[in-house]
């Protein structure tokens, strides 16, 4: 009679639910992660100006690079057309 009142054990929980329990867990807080970390290199990038972070190393907004002006030519060739 003592059995009718007893309630069951529950089974104890499989190890591997716990394993992918924590990988969710810890694969959650790496996207958090990440999240801020790109939030706050754009919101950086605002703020410093991104467009210098695309110029080749040692080259500033106000400096000339090269000087083009001599290798390039002012016309596309002859025209045909033209005469």
């Amino acid at each position: 009679m003592g059995g009718l009142f007893k309630k069951p054990k529950a089974p104890k929980p499989d190890p591997r639910v716990e394993q992918n329990l924590r990988e969710q867990e810890i694969q959650a807080e790496q996207e958090r992660i990440d999240k801020g970390k790109r939030i706050a290199a754009q919101a950086k990038s605002r703020v410093t100006g991104g467009t210098r972070r695309l110029m080749a190393e040692g080259v500033t907004a106000g400096t000339q690079g090269r000087n083009t002006t001599d290798s390039l030519q002012t016309t596309l060739g002859r025209n045909p057309r033209s005469g």
